[in-house]
């Protein structure tokens, strides 16, 4: 699960990891890792900020990685990416969540694991509005290969990653299983979604 960004776009909500999912005030990134947690026998936090391990931790149980990404901020391929080249084997099949989803769940990622069989696919990936979502996720070894390459040669956007890759997109029927909060009125949409504004 990637949580790692600085919630520039926030202003005064501050970082968007901790803005409280629901009336139980479990935060974004806290939800998120609790889906991971559901559906994946591994998983690994990458954060940037002590914060949000600390926001995170007392809402997720099981065993849980946490890495803390020491060249934070430059984008979640370039995290990904260091995270990748670690092993690139002993990461594969790799589900990558987005910390930033409210409204992610174990159907949404079941969706994806389903479609695994794709034929010959590096990766399945949600995709909303007919667009990929490649944080939202999962990527073969080929793909996580092509993840660590991309991110050592300075690459910046994840779908440049994926160039000459098979990927299989997987429609889900919710919107918000990927839509992220990136500015204040995402957050008041979700919120107004959840009967919350």
């Amino acid at each position: 699960m990637l949580a790692g960004g600085a919630s520039k776009r926030m202003g005064a909500r501050g970082n968007k990891l901790l803005l409280p999912r629901g009336a139980e005030g479990i935060p974004i990134a806290g939800h998120v890792a609790r889906v991971a947690s559901a559906v994946a026998p591994r998983v690994a936090v990458l954060y940037a900020d002590d914060s949000v391990r600390i926001a995170i931790e007392p809402w997720v149980s099981g065993e849980i990685a946490w890495i803390r990404d020491g060249e934070c901020y430059q984008g979640p391929l370039a995290a990904l990416g260091r995270f990748a080249a670690r092993d690139p084997a002993s990461v594969s099949p790799l589900l990558v969540l987005a910390g930033d989803l409210p409204g992610i769940s174990v159907s949404a990622v079941e969706a994806l694991l389903s479609a695994r069989s794709c034929a010959g696919a590096d990766v399945v990936a949600a995709e909303r509005e007919g667009r990929l979502q490649p944080l939202v996720a999962i990527y073969r070894e080929r793909a996580v290969r092509a993840v660590a390459d991309a991110a050592a040669r300075g690459e910046r956007r994840i779908l440049c990653a994926l160039e000459g890759l098979s990927v299989c997109a997987v429609a889900l029927d919710d919107e918000w299983a990927v839509r992220p909060v990136h500015r204040p009125e995402d957050y008041e949409a979700w919120l107004k979604r959840e009967g919350m504004a």
